[in-house]
C-alpha cells in the first residue's frame, strides 16, 4: 500500500512538472502580455542598458507647457554618456510592487537600479488605496512559486484582493486608532483628529465665509503626510527586501527620495507637519544610506512650490525644471 501512493505521488509530480514546463513554453509569456506586461518590458530594457530606473508617475508625468517634455531617466540619462539608463514606470506602484520587478531580472543584472523613494507611499491612504488589488493582481504572476501554480492562483483571485471597501474601512481605521508618538509636539494625537481640526473652517474668505479650495487641500496635506514610520510598516520591509537583493547580487542601488512639496505643507498646515516629513526622511535616509553599495538621493526639500505641476494636490508630479533639478542630484549619485 506504502509504495503505490509513493508511486502514485511520483506520478503525479512528474506529471506537474511536465504540465508547468508545457504552460511555460507555450501559454507563459502570453499570460505575461495580458496581466503583467510590466516584466516584459524589464527584460527588453535589460537588454539595452545598464542601469534600470523604477518608477510610478512621478518620473513620466509632465506638463502641457514644458518645452522640454523628457523624464527624469532621460534627463539623467543625458547627464551621463557614459551609462545607458531605462526607465519601467507604472503610476501608483510602490516598493511592494517594484520587488517583484526587481527579483524577476534576469541574469547578467544590470550594473545598477534606481528606486524611487516615495515618501507619500508609506502613508495609510497609498497602502490602502483602491488600486491596491490591480497593482497586486499585476504581480501575481511573479511570485516565486512555479508559472502554472501563480496562473491558477491568479484565476482564483488568490492574492491581496480585498474590496475597495474593505480598504477604506481599514484606511479609516488607521487615521482614527493609530496615534503619533514623536519627539517633538504636534497639534493633534491623530490623523483624524488633525483632519477634523482643519475641516472646520481652518481657512476662510474676506467675506468670512470658508474657503473650501484651501480647506480641502491643507486636509489633504494632513492625510498624505501625518503618520509615523514604525517598524511594522509593510512598505519598510519590502525596501527591506530591494536592498537584500542587491547586495546578493552585488548591483549598485540608487534610492530616489522624491521632492514633496514641503512649502505649501507649511503654508497650509503649519511647521509640524513638515516636522513629521522631515523626521520620516531622517529615518529611512539613516536606515540606507550607510551601506557601501547603497546611495540615497535626497530631494524632499529640493524645489520650491511652483515646481510641481499639481498645485492643488498632493502629487510627485514636476515641471521641467523641478524634472531636471531631480536628475542632476540623480547624475552626481554615479
Amino acid at each position: 500500500m506504502g509504495k503505490k501512493l509513493l508511486l502514485r505521488f511520483l506520478v503525479l509530480a512528474i506529471g506537474l512538472v511536465v504540465m508547468n514546463m508545457v504552460y511555460q513554453f507555450f501559454f507563459f509569456e502570453n499570460d505575461l502580455k495580458q496581466y503583467s506586461p510590466e516584466i516584459l518590458e524589464v527584460w527588453k530594457q535589460q537588454q539595452k542598458n545598464d542601469v534600470l530606473y523604477f518608477a510610478e508617475s512621478s518620473n513620466m508625468n509632465v506638463r502641457d507647457t514644458d518645452l522640454v517634455k523628457k523624464s527624469i531617466s532621460e534627463l539623467t540619462d543625458d547627464l551621463l554618456p557614459k551609462l545607458r539608463i531605462g526607465a519601467v514606470n507604472k503610476p501608483a506602484t510602490h516598493a511592494g510592487i517594484y520587488k517583484h520587478w526587481i527579483k524577476n531580472m534576469r541574469a547578467p543584472y544590470p550594473k545598477g537600479i534606481v528606486v524611487t523613494l516615495n515618501l507619500r507611499s508609506f502613508g495609510a491612504d497609498w497602502r490602502h488605496s483602491d488600486l491596491e488589488s490591480a497593482l497586486q493582481a499585476s504581480v501575481a504572476m511573479l511570485k516565486p512559486y512555479p508559472a502554472l501554480i501563480n496562473r491558477f492562483l491568479l484565476a482564483l483571485n488568490a492574492f491581496d484582493n480585498k474590496t475597495a471597501e474593505i480598504r477604506a474601512q481599514e484606511m479609516l481605521r488607521e487615521w482614527e486608532e493609530t496615534q503619533f508618538h514623536f519627539p517633538f509636539k504636534v497639534p493633534y494625537p491623530t490623523v483624524r483628529l488633525w483632519d477634523n481640526a482643519m475641516a472646520n473652517g481652518s481657512f476662510t474668505k474676506p467675506d468670512g465665509t470658508w474657503d473650501m479650495d484651501k480647506i480641502t487641500l491643507a486636509c489633504h496635506y494632513v492625510k498624505s503626510y501625518a503618520f509615523q514610520i514604525e517598524r511594522n510598516n509593510p512598505r519598510l520591509k519590502d525596501f527591506d527586501e530591494i536592498v537584500r537583493f542587491c547586495q546578493e547580487h552585488h548591483i549598485r542601488l540608487v534610492f530616489n527620495l522624491l521632492a514633496e512639496n514641503t512649502e505649501y505643507a507649511q503654508q497650509y498646515v503649519g511647521k509640524e507637519l513638515v516636522q513629521i516629513m522631515r523626521y520620516n526622511r531622517n529615518l529611512l535616509v539613516k536606515r540606507y544610506q550607510n551601506k557601501p553599495w547603497i546611495k540615497v538621493v535626497d530631494n524632499l526639500e529640493l524645489l520650491n512650490g511652483l515646481d510641481f505641476s499639481d498645485q492643488n494636490w498632493t502629487t510627485e508630479h514636476y515641471g521641467y525644471e523641478g524634472r531636471l533639478k531631480i536628475a542632476k542630484q540623480l547624475a552626481k549619485a554615479f
